[in-house]
């Protein structure tokens, strides 16, 4: 179990990397659910058997159940985004989250053959974006100096360190000491598991929208 003390130095440490909540959590109260991982598939996200840190390529709900049986605690940490639901819409200009990122990879949604550029926003999601994972992988490594050999760290959103996941085709990532999976990627239910450290999820996300990750101690 982990020391009370180290939890409260990384809950410090998660808010001067720049988390806006952290919460503690017993490990045994993360939610795991296949229906996490059905939505990966239903409706196809456009990340799926395409980026290493998503299905099919990451730990599969029953490896996630084993994993956590043999963790003590977590914490639960938030980074709010700096865009509202609203202005992202009408930057999209009707297209989807999913949609704009094809395009941005360079080739045209087959959805929306046509679609424009993508917006500025877009850019500052996914600048957000690597910013949280680089604060997940910080506060892992801040628990691995405190002792915690099989600290791990769980991202928000597919991973977006290349534009285009240059591992997909070798298996080798590019950037294995900074990509991290989602917890939602192998199986997690954020919203569940937020709830049950005291945080809330705002789903769909309107007014505050932001990246909820996670980190197992042991």
């Amino acid at each position: 179990m982990a020391d009370a003390g180290h939890v409260k130095h990384l809950i410090d440490r998660a808010h001067a990397l720049g988390a806006d909540r952290a919460a503690p959590l017993c490990a045994d109260a993360v939610v795991v659910d296949e229906r996490v991982r059905l939505k990966c598939r239903v409706p196809r996200c456009s990340s799926y058997g395409r980026n290493l840190m998503c299905p099919p390529y990451v730990p599969s709900p029953d490896e996630t159940r084993a994993a956590l049986a043999r963790y003590g605690a977590a914490l639960l940490v938030q980074q709010d985004i700096g865009v509202t639901q609203a202005e992202v819409d009408a930057a999209l200009d009707g297209r989807s989250y999913a949609e704009s990122r094809a395009v941005a990879a360079g080739g045209a949604s087959s959805a929306v053959p046509s679609a424009p550029a993508p917006p500025d926003c877009e850019h500052d999601i996914a600048a957000a974006q690597n910013a949280f994972a680089k604060l997940m992988t910080s506060l892992e490594a801040e628990a691995f100096k405190l002792g915690y050999r099989f600290a791990a760290a769980f991202a928000g959103g597919d991973c977006v360190l290349c534009p285009v996941c240059e591992g997909v085709d070798d298996g080798v990532c590019r950037h294995p000491f900074a990509a991290r999976p989602s917890m939602e990627a192998v199986g997690i239910d954020v919203v569940a598991t937020a709830r049950a450290a005291g945080l809330e999820v705002e789903l769909p996300a309107v007014d505050r929208p932001s990246w909820t990750g996670m980190l197992l101690i042991d």
